[in-house]
């Protein structure tokens, strides 16, 4: 498809581009649009466009970061710091100066070219081509990553390149909204302070389908008071006032959950506020600015009321992208203020929704509303319009690199179970997933998290060192994932540490390669060797000591599909840099407690290992016990392999 660049802050063209008439599409029966929805598109959001290992950016995206260095992923701008001890080798940018980064409007975008008063210096900038959804069975290129039905294409990336120039220190003239390259740098004031007694914390929900009666009744702006992961949170020592609560209302340290859907405004907005909002309806594109501006606006209220200083963020599917619109926008100027301090999510839709990818086609979204689908939040949840509005930064969908995100704690919670309970356990994902990604239902798991992040993204510890996002895994489908036990343990861990934990595999010298060499030994498969891992991570002995609970806090299998794995030869060694786990630990710990296990693999999948079925993994050795959380190496070794074990523990402020 040809390249195709956004002129800024235009939303209307995705509106414009989602309108557009298919052509041949009128014959195709519309029961069977509408089962094809009621299959794939069920009442909340989610996916990864990610898959095969590339996001829509064109570019490669590792499924295991080699960024395992755990001060900064891979930089996107600058020479990645392979430096021993961590400093940094490149000073950080200057944050300078920036403008407002735009909104989706209903301004019409500027035809950057093509027309007879183009001259030299007005270059000639590709035009959108028209997409008429029309596709050839069998036939790729015509319905790339989508599905051909009845001549009809339903899903399909498109464009995957159109920003692959943002982000390279070059402003090119068809470039576009493209702050990275192309704007004044963010003006920062203020700091940040990770432990203060004016620091609140706001919870922002995920997707909820409603139809347009229900909308009109919500109260958006509303203090939606507690519960949930805010008061489990409690249990594991973040105890804080809620803002429902007596007396909470004012605290500078409260917990409040933020409702931003709905059509009659809160007693606290006032009329230009109002006014501001109603401008966004909250059905097709706009609906993002609307949301994006009713939770700025909320935060800033309470900032202003009880008098606090910071915000912690906590957020589930849907809210999380609300966040990151309202974060790499820096809407009511929070994020340049250097409000937000900390930001947890679960299951969060990062990178946007795949299933959304469904909702682009014109006949698709006119039959939603025969099975009940009236909210339009496909259309913003789409990886196209997420990479377009919410990446802001340099529109990098799996990368964090905006440096309105500097300095800010980031741990993402993921789920990969893709059995949906309240849909007889079907794994939705799984019905057209030829790539085996791990997902949880709704979203692949590959997009709910930061593959990596630049310098400008990251936190910069006191010694120099740039503390990246971590994340780790939970066994729960979509849904479920902030109602886990290991949802509020991590969220406390994430609110209140001032350290984050990296354990990797750093080395394996393979002795015996566990790979069938005659008819008799009792192995299966043919060398090289597929090298995996079983994790299991919990915060134990202090969590179970101090507040009665044993928890998994992590737990990544190849029957997961999120485990890594890399090819190696018996009598070799290798760096594989298998992260075995990465996150926020509590300040009173002294260790957590580690079940590690290296497979060879003769039945994973997702990266093509087709060797044996019924005997699918073969342990080549184990290890478990307490780690210290202090900076060395555990080595252990048995007859298959000697494994060296890395522990890094760094200090974020």
């Amino acid at each position: 498809m040809a390249d195709r660049r956004h002129a800024q802050g235009r939303c209307p063209e995705f509106a414009e581009r989602g309108e557009r008439t298919a052509r041949g599409v009128a014959t195709t029966a519309p029961a069977l649009l509408a089962l094809l929805i009621a299959g794939l598109l069920p009442g909340c959001g989610g996916g990864n466009p990610g898959v095969n290992g590339w996001d829509a950016t064109g570019r490669d995206v590792p499924v295991e970061d080699a960024a395992g260095d755990p001060w900064v992923g891979p930089d996107t701008d600058e020479p990645r710091d392979l430096a021993a001890d961590g400093t940094p080798d490149v000073a950080p940018r200057d944050p300078g100066t920036t403008a407002d980064p735009g909104a989706p409007t209903d301004v019409a975008p500027t035809d950057p070219g093509n027309d007879a008063a183009s001259t030299d210096a007005t270059p000639l900038c590709p035009n959108d081509p028209t997409y008429d959804y029309t596709c050839t069975p069998g036939v790729e290129l015509t319905c790339l990553k989508g599905i051909c039905i009845l001549g009809m294409c339903i899903g399909p990336v498109r464009d995957p390149g159109r920003w692959n120039g943002c982000g390279d220190g070059v402003c090119d003239p068809c470039e576009g909204r493209c702050p990275a390259d192309c704007g004044p740098a963010p003006v920062f004031t203020g700091t940040k302070e990770y432990v203060n007694d004016t620091t609140i914390t706001v919870w922002v929900h995920g997707f909820s389908n409603k139809s347009s009666s229900e909308m009109k009744k919500i109260v958006y702006g509303r203090d939606r008071g507690c519960g949930g992961l805010l008061t489990e949170m409690r249990a594991y020592g973040f105890d804080r006032p809620c803002s429902t609560d007596p007396g909470g209302a004012t605290a500078p340290n409260q917990m409040s959950r933020v409702e931003y859907y709905g059509g009659t405004p809160a007693d606290w907005l006032t009329a230009d506020q109002i006014a501001e909002i109603e401008q966004f309806p909250y059905s097709g594109p706009t609906a993002l600015h609307r949301y994006g501006l009713i939770v700025a606006k909320f935060i800033r209220h309470k900032l202003a009321t009880t008098g606090a200083t910071h915000v912690n963020l906590a957020c589930h599917s849907m809210g999380c992208f609300v966040l990151r619109y309202v974060i790499e926008n820096d809407l009511e100027g929070l994020a340049s203020e250097r409000r937000f301090v900390r930001w947890f999510t679960s299951a969060g839709v990062i990178a946007g929704a795949q299933l959304a990818r469904l909702y682009d086609n014109p006949t698709v979204r006119q039959a939603g509303p025969l099975i009940g689908l009236e909210l339009s939040d496909f259309v913003i949840m789409h990886p196209d319009f997420v990479q377009d509005f919410a990446a802001a930064w340099d529109h990098r969908l799996h990368e964090g690199n905006s440096p309105y995100l500097g300095g800010t704690i980031i741990h993402h919670l993921c789920g990969t179970d893709p059995k949906i309970r309240e849909a007889l356990n079907i794994a939705l994902l799984d019905l057209n997933n030829p790539s085996d990604e791990p997902n949880d239902g709704i979203m692949y798991t590959e997009g709910e998290f930061f593959h990596s992040q630049s310098r400008l993204g990251t936190l910069i510890n006191p010694q120099g060192r740039y503390v990246r996002a971590t994340r780790s895994y939970v066994r729960e489908y979509h849904m479920e994932v902030p109602n886990t036990p290991q949802g509020p343990l991590l969220a406390a861990a994430t609110m209140m540490g001032s350290r984050k934990v990296f354990l990797r595999i750093r080395s394996i010298e393979l002795l015996k390669d566990r790979e069938s060499r005659n008819l008799f030994d009792g192995e299966n498969g043919k060398p090289p060797a597929e090298v995996t891992m079983r994790v299991g991570v919990r915060y134990d002995p202090y969590v179970q000591q101090t507040f009665g609970r044993s928890v998994l806090v992590h737990e990544d299998r190849p029957e997961h599909r999120g485990a890594p794995l890399i090819e190696m030869s018996q009598n070799y060694t290798m760096d594989p840099d298998f992260m075995v786990f990465e996150g926020p630990v509590f300040d009173e710990m002294t260790s957590i407690r580690v079940e590690v296990e290296l497979l060879e693999a003769d039945w994973y999948p997702r990266f093509g290992v087709r060797e044996y079925q019924f005997n699918i993994h073969e342990r080549l050795i184990q290890w478990s016990g307490d780690v210290p959380l202090q900076d060395g190496n555990i080595d252990f070794q048995n007859e298959y392999a000697k494994v060296r074990m890395n522990v890094q523990v760094l200090p974020m402020y």
